[in-house]
């Protein structure tokens, strides 16, 4: 690959982040040069807009990917504004004069790396060389030690195949800690469970019971699998496993027609063989869509259903195309189901809290009609 290629891959990789809701200020300065740059003509605006409509497909990807290296090819000027954009803002020079709270026996901030008198100095840290100090320096290197090797040793299970969720690069100790509840494989008899997959198709609204101009996406429903592996993060870092205990995934995309004010909706349907199996995947869930992306999700207060339910609403800004998108999310349990409902508007960041509420009031009623083993009947309709 030439320096245009490589350099275009790396504008490529940015920029997808950026359009699904991870970045930086970095990113957004590349993408208002690849924009500007790409928006003069008919290709370089159909590339951004296929990636912007679906930043995940690699076909996208690869369109962009060529556009921009054919534009930095053409254009060194282009070039270096794409090359100083991935670099980011150059680090602001460090202060000639550092000025230090120093407490005798203690750590305190200063600058370089060095020993001096009876100061010793690690990059920012300075330790007064005092018998106290080398003791607490001593206790926080056996400290570190410690955690390096339980770091280590998690890293060995997931190598080695073990059920406890890993750590991804860039977590912190706490990460490690899980949610505590394991449910029983077969789940308790006593209580409904739905493990027909005919049954559970029957939980997402049909033709019949959606408002007029809607319908279903091809190929939905779907069933899916629920792999162990798929975790929400809690904003202290503690993992929640999503599909411990479940029985069965579907999913599917509906249509609401061009007279809606949004354009895709999207339902997942999660079935467990106990209560507590299902309410540890809601916490999971709920944990996933609350903190994905990091920031800019604001959680809704909304009209609760069944045992537990949460409602969110996230923005995001147009990276690629200068058109922001506009997400509202719920996630509910019904006994030992789970579902999440998806309401997108790809022509702007307002959110239909509205729709989102009666859908998953509407899914809520058919879910615990599957659970009672009666035919779910419950239609949509908007207040």
């Amino acid at each position: 690959m030439d320096a245009a290629g490589s350099m275009a891959l790396s504008a490529v990789q940015v920029l997808t982040a950026m359009a699904t809701g991870a970045g930086t200020e970095a990113g957004r300065a590349l993408g208002d040069v690849v924009r500007a740059r790409l928006g003069t003509s008919d290709e370089g605006r159909a590339a951004l807009a296929r990636v912007s409509a679906d930043p995940a497909d690699p076909a996208a990807a690869q369109v962009l990917q060529e556009a921009i290296r054919e534009a930095i090819a053409a254009d060194t000027e282009f070039q270096g504004r794409v090359a100083a954009a991935l670099a980011g803002p150059s680090p602001a020079a460090p202060p000639d004069c550092t000025i230090s709270h120093s407490y005798e026996g203690s750590i305190v901030i200063g600058a370089g790396s060095r020993v001096r008198r009876s100061q010793i100095s690690l990059g920012p840290l300075t330790i007064n060389n005092t018998r106290s100090a080398r003791v607490s320096l001593t206790a926080a290197a056996a400290l570190l030690l410690a955690l390096l090797a339980l770091a280590a040793y998690g890293g060995a299970q997931v190598i080695a195949g073990d059920d406890s969720p890993g750590v991804s690069s860039g977590t912190s100790p706490r990460s490690l800690r899980t949610a505590s509840s394991t449910p029983s494989p077969s789940g308790d008899a006593s209580v409904p469970v739905v493990r027909d997959a005919a049954l559970a198709e029957q939980i997402f609204p049909g033709p019949k019971s959606l408002p007029d101009g809607w319908a279903f996406a091809s190929g939905s429903p779907q069933r899916d699998s629920c792999g162990k592996g798929r975790l929400g993060t809690e904003k202290d870092g503690t993992l929640r496993y999503i599909c411990k205990g479940s029985l069965l995934d579907l999913t599917a995309w509906y249509d609401p027609g061009a007279a809606a004010g949004f354009d895709k909706v999207h339902i997942e349907v999660v079935t467990y063989s106990s209560h507590d199996a299902a309410a540890q995947g809601y916490l999971g869930e709920k944990a996933e869509e609350a903190n994905n992306p990091p920031s800019g999700v604001t959680e809704e207060k909304l009209t609760s259903y069944c045992e537990q339910s949460a409602f969110f609403s996230v923005a995001y800004p147009g990276i690629l195309d200068g058109v922001d998108r506009g997400e509202a999310r719920s996630v509910v349990r019904c006994g030992t189901v789970m579902f999440s409902v998806y309401v997108m508007n790809e022509h702007g960041s307002s959110v239909d809290l509205d729709t989102l509420s009666a859908l998953s009031q509407t899914v809520a009623t058919r879910t615990q009609q599957a659970l009672k083993g009666e035919t779910p009947a419950a239609a949509f309709g908007r207040s």
